[in-house]
């Protein structure tokens, strides 16, 4: 396709052909905001290009079609396109409007109609008729007829009079053309009524009734009206009316004007006022909170101390400029709810600025705000950001007695900041905490100077949410010594793999070659092998060395004695003699037999033997502490154990034996004589119950046998003693008689009592004694109260008492 001309290029746009993304008004207005790494769309460049060729050629079209009007074609080398159509118009290409007459050439006689100004000839404009009239007409002015009207044929003069009316005939012009008069006899003479009549209004309306006499005018008072009696037509809204004849049940009505109000349901008033019900909805649009707007719930287990109230976007907690450099410290002032109250409060600060390497960042900050204006328990985390974050955060007041928390120094620089209190939990508030108070109030600022500071975080001490270099201690160092990733790690002889420290690199061990007790130190391109440290010798005690099987002392392999002393036998592991003549008792053998020994170490300075002869499988041990050895000790054997036939050995008895009490030749060890016992002991209900007589009872078993169902330990109460018949302690107390009859819980005789009333012995009205005596066969106590008497002597009166039985049971 050969290339466009420059009037080809305002007949086309801007990949027509091509894809496009819509933009929105928004977008067109704003423009690019940021062309970097990831720049805007083609389809959305097109779109833009496309755009303004649409423009152009509109304009294009728009000139083009006024130059083809005056004749002359655009061309691209000239600019007088709209000044030549001004100066140059075709006035056959006119189709409609009018030519002004400056512009008109020629004389009257040549012009059309509706071009003259003046006719050449004046006309004569005559009217007749029932009306006459003439003037002369040129067209140079308007012209205004004098008309006179012809004669009716009726009489002039005046018609009716006291006694007569008049009569008048109208034809059908509207003119008079017959008048006469009628007589109405003395009508006109009457002055008042013979008989005087009463006016009034009932009904719909109420007036009382007022006297006529036709002497004089009346007026009626109407005092009522009965909108009941109405039976028709309908009160319009200019008349205070709703202009309407029903509506229905539950409808609400709206305004039309001065039209009759219109009826709405709950769902259509909703839709009308754009709200949404109490039970909630879709909306549809955005929701920008306005002034004193607030977003937030409230919980907890009252409505005062122990509720919380959870905040989101508090009211007036947002900063932001435009401005590129801000100097101050953001000062958040705290709403009038936490005036005079002890508040535990958290927030979440989010901070972005236009900077460079430093991301946005969100600080949780918490402290107890106090009715004093002092904060306590104050802490804040940093999540995100980076070192440059870790700014000192302030708690206090300022002038006005709000609490306040600051956030950097005074000197802190902020490039087009945006600092957001994004949400608020209050807690323990005095008055309650709620939506109301925590949602509204709030204030971010930044300022050039503080106030009252209560607590101050400085930098370097915040907790931050991720591992910042600069605040964790070490961290740095450790960095300092991480290796340089164009650094290569390169496998040596015996390994493979490697490569930069750019990336995770695994070093793979070659597969070692097998080890032995004659392998050597060696390496090779795939593997490699070590020289193993192993015994020299069968009974070789160099420390550190590696046993091998079958040369160390005597583990899978026979390690013979031969000759050799006992008393040199001292390295640890297993010896054997297999010949007795060898074993004698000048080499120290515990008896002149073939057998096996094990050597045992503890130290340099003990040692232990153990002799087992070879065919009895009697064992000898013996022990050596420095250079002394103790006297073999044979183990015990079978035949040695006592029988009822000979002496000898006892036989222990078992655990099992020793609670079944059955073998009669066993005999029991301490240990197995108090399991025989333990399993004789009684449980707890045998214990409460103190009816066994072969159970044994230890210290805590008794102790529990005075529980269970043997007491109540509370105010009314009663210790029984355990077993049948045994004494049983009950006591209580009571208020508010002079007399008490007192029967045990359980029913007993009482052997003995104590009863005690209250009292104040200070004060006579207020002393107190009692008089105690038992009824009924000594199965109940009577109490009566008394106080002394005004003239002396003694007075019933209620008191409390308290008392105390020893009984028996029944």
């Amino acid at each position: 396709m050969a290339d466009p001309t420059f009037f080809d290029l305002f007949k086309s746009t801007w990949a027509q052909n091509g894809l496009t993304e819509d933009i929105t008004d928004q977008q067109y207005k704003t423009g690019w905001s940021f062309i970097g790494s990831v720049p805007p769309s083609v389809e959305q460049f097109n779109k833009v290009q496309q755009t303004t060729d649409e423009r152009l050629a509109w304009l294009y079209k728009q000139l083009d079609g006024l130059a083809e009007v005056t004749g002359r074609p655009l061309a691209a080398t000239s600019f007088d396109a709209l000044s030549y159509a001004q100066q140059n118009l075709n006035a056959a290409n006119l189709k409609t409007g009018t030519v002004p007459v400056a512009r008109l050439s020629g004389t009257a006689t040549s012009l059309t109609a509706g071009a003259a100004t003046k006719l050449a000839t004046a006309r004569t404009i005559a009217a007749t008729g029932d009306a006459t009239g003439t003037g002369s007409f040129d067209g140079s002015a308007n012209l205004s007829l004098g008309l006179t009207l012809s004669p009716s044929g009726v009489t002039a003069g005046s018609y009716g009079n006291a006694n007569a009316v008049p009569t008048f005939t109208v034809d059908a012009k509207g003119r008079v053309s017959a008048a006469g008069e009628v007589a109405v006899g003395n009508a006109a003479t009457a002055t008042k009524l013979a008989s005087a009549r009463t006016f009034s209004v009932t009904g719909g309306a109420t007036a009382a009734g007022v006297s006529f006499d036709g002497s004089g005018n009346v007026a009626l008072n109407v005092t009522a009206l009965d909108v009941s009696k109405a039976s028709a037509g309908t009160l319009p809204v200019a008349r205070g009316g709703t202009g309407m004849a029903t509506v229905a049940a539950g409808s609400y009505v709206t305004g039309a004007g001065t039209g009759a109000l219109v009826p709405r349901t709950p769902a259509q008033v909703l839709e009308d006022i754009q709200a949404l019900p109490k039970a909630g909805g879709d909306i549809s649009g955005p929701l920008v909170l306005g002034t004193g707007a607030a977003i937030g719930a409230q919980y907890g287990t009252n409505t005062a101390s122990g509720r919380t109230a959870h905040v989101l976007l508090p009211d007036g907690g947002g900063y932001s400029t435009h401005t590129g450099t801000v100097v101050g410290a953001m000062k958040i002032t705290l709403p009038a709810a936490a005036v005079g109250a002890n508040t535990m409060l958290r927030l979440r600060v989010d901070v972005f600025e236009y900077l460079d390497g430093v991301p946005p960042v969100s600080l949780l900050i918490h402290g107890y705000v106090q009715t004093t204006k002092a904060w306590a328990r104050c802490g804040a985390t940093v999540l995100a950001g980076s070192a440059a974050s870790d700014l000192p955060v302030r708690f206090g007041s300022d002038a006005a007695g709000l609490p306040c928390i600051w956030i950097g120094d005074t000197t802190k620089s902020w490039s087009y900041a945006s600092v957001t209190v994004s949400e608020v939990q209050a807690k323990y508030n005095t008055s309650g905490a709620s939506v109301a108070g925590w949602g509204v109030g709030w204030k971010v600022e930044p300022v050039t100077a503080f106030e009252t500071v209560s607590q101050t975080l400085a930098s370097g001490n915040l907790a931050f949410g991720r591992a910042d270099i600069p605040t964790v201690n070490g961290l740095q160092d450790a960095l300092d010594l991480k290796a340089n990733a164009a650094v290569s790690l390169l496998a040596g002889n015996g390994l493979s793999g490697g490569g930069t420290l750019g990336a995770n690199r695994t070093v793979a061990l070659g597969i070692p070659s097998k080890l032995t007790a004659v392998t050597t130190n060696a390496v090779t391109s795939t593997s490699h092998t070590h020289e193993l440290d192993t015994q020299t010798a069968p009974n070789d005690a160099t420390a550190g060395r590696i046993l091998t099987l079958g040369n160390a002392f005597g583990l899978g392999a026979d390690n013979p004695l031969k000759s050799m002393n006992l008393n040199t036998v001292i390295a640890p592991g297993l010896y054997g003699q297999s010949v007795s003549s060898d074993a004698t008792l000048t080499r120290n053998y515990p008896v002149p037999l073939a057998g096996t020994l094990l050597v045992g170490v503890a130290g340099q300075t003990i040692s232990t033997q153990m002799y087992t002869v070879f065919n009895s499988g009697a064992t000898y041990s013996r022990a050596r502490y420095g250079e002394t050895w103790s006297p073999w000790q044979r183990g015990v054997l079978e035949n040695d154990l006592a029988s009822a036939t000979q002496s000898g050995l006892v036989k222990l008895a078992t655990a099992d034996q020793a609670v079944a009490g059955t073998d009669g030749s066993s005999a029991m060890t301490p240990l197995t004589a108090a399991i025989a016992v333990n399993g004789r002991l009684a449980t707890d209900v045998l214990a409460q119950a103190g009816t066994d007589n072969y159970r044994l009872l230890t210290p805590q078993l008794m102790a529990r046998a005075f529980g269970g169902g043997n007491s109540r330990l509370e105010g009314q109460g009663f210790q029984r003693l355990p077993g049948a018949g045994n004494l049983v302690i009950q006591w209580g107390s009571s208020a508010g008689y002079d007399s008490y009859t007192i029967a045990p819980y359980i029913p007993s005789y009482i052997l003995g009592y104590v009863a005690t009333c209250y009292g104040n012995v200070g004060s006579a009205a207020s002393a107190a004694w009692c008089e105690v005596s038992l009824i009924e066969s000594a199965t109940k106590m009577q109490i009566a109260a008394y106080r002394p008497g005004p003239g002396g002597g003694a007075i019933a009166a209620p008191r409390g008492v308290q008392w105390l039985l020893f009984c028996l049971p029944r």
